[in-house]
């Protein structure tokens, strides 16, 4: 009976992390570092790569520098890069930023809800987001190779 009980715990779990184009992204809330409230529905009519990280992974602290080099590619492309915090305070992003240059737009999912919402399970999380807002790809490492095609459409 355990074992069945986990397996269909797993399952619900892979099953929640992988749901693509479901996600309600606009419904998320979350604050730039500024405290000033932002709304991803804001960003409706372009495409997004939502990257969620925390300062205390060290899989994204490895991904800054890359996410850097691509960033003024992506602004050309018209692609809007959004870091989201997840569930860390001002002060502790602030006083990591002290130590790591970040180019492009960090955002505060305060409470979590917003990765909750787009079925993040783990850091780092990349979700592309098309044009009308719809969740197209949801991966822990960037697709190097194949978001120019995914986010072109």
């Amino acid at each position: 009976m355990k074992k069945i009980i986990i397996i269909g715990v797993t399952f619900f779990l892979l099953v929640t992390a992988l749901k693509i184009g479901e996600a309600d992204i606009g419904k998320c809330t979350l604050y730039d570092l500024e405290g000033k409230e932002v709304r991803l529905s804001d960003f409706k009519g372009r495409p997004l790569i939502l990257w969620f990280w925390t300062t205390w992974c060290p899989y994204c602290r490895k991904a800054i520098p890359e996410l850097n080099t691509l960033y003024p590619e992506l602004k050309q492309l018209g692609i809007e890069l959004l870091a989201i915090d997840v569930d860390e305070s001002k002060e502790k992003i602030s006083r990591f930023l002290k130590y790591y240059t970040v180019d492009f737009n960090i955002l505060q999912d305060r409470d979590g809800e917003c990765a909750l919402d787009s079925g993040v399970v783990g850091v780092p999380t990349y979700i592309l987001v098309d044009k009308t807002g719809k969740i197209i790809l949801k991966q822990n490492y960037f697709p190097k190779e194949e978001y120019k095609k995914l986010l072109s459409n």
